[in-house]
């Protein structure tokens, strides 16, 4: 037993040195998280846990939920279960933003944690050093998303199989939600010019679901199209950086896009397309220079991103400042794991 504690102890101590070696970056507790689960998983001879986008998102979307929620809560610890009643009473809503059919997600499992200040040794503890720990040893886990707010980190683990995969919800015609009409007719509308449609831009589509939610408190007047933004002009949003971290974007891929925000009437009234093809805003739709495109919404506002195929406006992933070292720190951390353990069983 001692040997045991000793073991972990210096794991702890090793992880939180490479952690600390590191400057600071966007999303770093959730990165080091991740890096300090697959480390744990590695010393058990498991397979590193791959990002699963939609674990992602759903992680994200409960981290915000759970923020402001004291570490009290009895949602601190608990394992929860997506496709059961959940002491998350949001969770329907979350699938749904994320798109995830909930017949995906029964044999998954949702930790949240809460750590004041998210101390990044003590949320790795949290999970590797409590009755969290047998989920992460389990090789039936394959996938994660990891999501943070304030003293909250939340880990979702997802599987290989149909019932565990958070796979996208199966769309039905007579099911398709208000912000995949807009987005169909806004293609109508660019079939009648002549012009190809938009595909869907997956990160630019998390962007403006994150951008509804920041203005959701905004008055809903005139000024609201003062929040958008055009090629050349910078953004009107103060933490917009965070919102691109929460998105995985890289800033850079950003500049030659277009974010159109409009405040009014529920996105399915006519008036909203009106918003985006008979005024200003129609200049953007209509030019032939953006490919892609993305709907997103909350309460009166609807933020709608355009994307383009040149590098400067795709919106496509984050480059990691320190990917070497990273992937060296992760094995590092591994390989030494592992031979503290041999030497003091």
């Amino acid at each position: 037993m001692a040997s045991r504690k000793l073991g972990f102890f210096l794991f702890v101590l090793v992880h939180g040195f490479v952690l600390l070696s590191h400057p600071v970056h966007c999303n770093e507790e959730e990165d080091n998280l991740l890096l300090g689960i697959n480390s744990f998983r590695h010393s058990a001879n498991l397979p590193a846990l791959s990002k699963n986008d939609k674990a992602d998102c759903l992680a994200d979307e409960i981290a915000e939920e759970l923020e402001g929620e004291p570490c009290s809560s009895s949602t601190n610890g608990a394992s929860i279960v997506p496709s059961t009643t959940t002491i998350l009473p949001d969770l329907p809503k979350h699938l749904k933003k994320c798109k995830i059919n909930v017949n995906s997600t029964a044999e998954g499992i949702i930790l949240p944690v809460c750590v004041p200040k998210l101390i990044p040794t003590l949320v790795l503890t949290n999970y590797t050093h409590s009755p969290y720990a047998k989920y992460l040893n389990s090789s039936k886990y394959t996938g994660v998303g990891v999501g943070s707010e304030d003293d909250w980190m939340v880990v979702v683990l997802s599987t290989d199989t149909v019932g565990g995969s958070f796979a996208g919800a199966v769309s039905l015609v007579s099911k398709v939600d208000e912000e995949d009409k807009l987005f169909q007719d806004i293609n109508g509308y660019r079939q009648s010019l002549k012009l190809p449609n938009f595909t869907e831009n997956s990160k630019a589509a998390c962007l403006a679901d994150k951008i509804a939610d920041d203005l959701k408190d905004k008055p809903c007047d005139k000024k609201a199209h003062g929040y958008s933004s055009f090629a050349g002009a910078e953004p009107k949003f103060a933490n917009f950086e965070k919102l691109l971290d929460k998105c995985g974007i890289n800033f850079n891929t950003t500049e030659d896009g277009a974010i159109l925000a409009a405040c009014g009437p529920k996105i399915d009234s006519p008036e909203v397309l009106h918003n985006y093809t008979k005024t200003e805003y129609a200049k953007y739709i209509n030019d032939s220079n953006y490919t892609g495109a993305a709907v997103g919404s909350k309460d009166g506002w609807v933020v709608v991103i355009l994307s383009s195929d040149t590098s400067d406006g795709t919106f496509s992933g984050a480059v990691s400042l320190v990917p070497n070292s990273i992937s060296m720190a992760n094995s590092m951390v591994a390989l030494l794991f592992g031979v503290l353990l041999l030497s003091v069983s």
